[in-house]
C-alpha cells in the first residue's frame, strides 16, 4: 500500500506514526473479515473529493464583504 497521507502542519515522523496506525487499522479490519483485500484495493484507488460545502466557503465570505 502506497503512502496516502500528507499533513503539512505535521513533521514528518508524526505523520509516518499516523500512517502506521491506520495500517495497522486496515490489517486488523482484513484479518477480522471486515474488508477482503480487493475491498481495500478499490478504496484505495478510490479518488476523493472535497465535501460540497466546503467547496462554498468562499463564496459565502465573498457576500458577506461589507
Amino acid at each position: 500500500m502506497a503512502d496516502f497521507l500528507e499533513i503539512k502542519c505535521l513533521a514528518k515522523k508524526e505523520q509516518d506514526k499516523i500512517l502506521e496506525e491506520i495500517k495497522k487499522k486496515i490489517e486488523q479490519k482484513i484479518k477480522d473479515g471486515i474488508f477482503t483485500e480487493r475491498e481495500v484495493r478499490e478504496i484505495e484507488h478510490m479518488k476523493l473529493h472535497p465535501l460540497p460545502d466546503i467547496l462554498d466557503v468562499q463564496s459565502v465570505f465573498e457576500k458577506m464583504k461589507i
